[in-house]
């Protein structure tokens, strides 16, 4: 047999036989979750504690890479365009199915591969304290006759919680003033220093501020209410028909290895059921729901023709 020969048949066996060979050793290093907004908000603060909790079951230590900008796009382009090797993840959220439909993106949910879903949570309403809104019914009334007055701060301009918002003033038939931050958590603490008037934010954002009377919930977006808020009824029950929240989970680029991506469901999967990350999603209210590849895929699919549908018409 000729060189060039040997080597024509050699060259398709090592490429059939390589991903094999990385997916059984796998991993080998720590792999990096990036997390496509600012540290302190809610998405930062579930997937350093999953990651936390996820290490011993993955053998190597997970960490976040915060890549914030955008309201997302950022994030999701590096996690997009990562190599395909499982080194290098992504946490996907909701934005991820409504940015493309408001901006030109270089990605979209095909450009990922599910992982598991790991949160599903609702939105909600804070002001301060010494707001003299006590409720959504006195926020409101105050939004009709001082239209684009009240400033609401927002993770990002097109992210999830921004969407929400601009869902909801347009249900309460209000107008509000949408200022965009790096995150949740920036936007929270502008909230506290009065720089703006609320917060559209998710449950971890703000609820430790909440707990301390420093933030008061006006506004709940669910279908029931939390548990540890028993007080607090939800915006159905002060007479607006909205509810309206986020999914969280993980995603790796498209194209990485089957075996890789099953080596890392089952590893998060064993980090979302240990008590360390469920005590900690109970202290910041958090929802979780877990969802595999195939289900959280088709939830991502949905929810990209749902909000592509839904842009549309706050639009007109």
């Amino acid at each position: 047999m000729t060189k060039k020969r040997f080597l024509a048949v050699l060259i398709p066996v090592f490429l059939c036989t390589a991903w094999p060979i990385q997916a059984a050793d796998f991993p080998e290093k720590e792999v990096q979750i990036v997390v496509p907004y600012a540290a302190g908000g809610a998405t930062d603060l579930i997937f350093r504690a999953l990651a936390a909790a996820t290490g011993k079951y993955l053998g190597k230590a997970a960490v976040v890479v915060n890549r914030p900008g955008g309201g997302g796009a950022v994030g999701f382009t590096d996690g997009a365009q990562a190599r395909p090797d499982g080194y290098t993840i992504t946490s996907v959220i909701t934005p991820l199915t409504i940015l493309p439909h408001q901006v030109k993106t270089s990605f979209t949910y095909r450009d990922f591969a599910p992982i598991l879903n790991v949160v599903r949570d609702p939105c909600m309403l804070l002001v301060k304290a010494d707001s003299p809104w006590k409720n959504v019914q006195d926020f409101v009334a105050y939004a009709r006759k001082n239209p684009g007055m009240i400033t609401v701060g927002n993770s990002g301009a097109g992210g999830g919680v921004h969407l929400i918002a601009m869902a909801f003033e347009k249900t309460a038939g209000v107008t509000f003033n949408h200022i965009p931050f790096a995150g949740g958590g920036p936007s929270v603490t502008a909230l506290l220093g009065g720089h703006i008037n609320a917060v559209s934010v998710s449950p971890p954002e703000g609820i430790n501020h909440v707990k301390a009377g420093k933030l008061r919930m006006i506004a709940l977006f669910a279908e029931q209410r939390f548990d540890q808020f028993p007080d607090v009824p939800t915006v159905k029950e002060q007479g607006i028909d909205f509810t309206m929240g986020q999914w969280r989970g993980l995603a790796a680029p498209k194209n990485t290895p089957a075996p890789v991506v099953a080596k890392l469901h089952d590893a998060f999967k064993k980090g979302m059921e240990d008590p360390s990350f469920v005590k900690n999603a109970r202290d910041m209210a958090v929802n979780l729901q877990y969802l595999g590849p195939e289900a959280f895929g088709k939830l991502i699919a949905q929810d990209h023709e749902y909000y592509g549908n839904l842009v549309k018409e706050i639009k007109k």
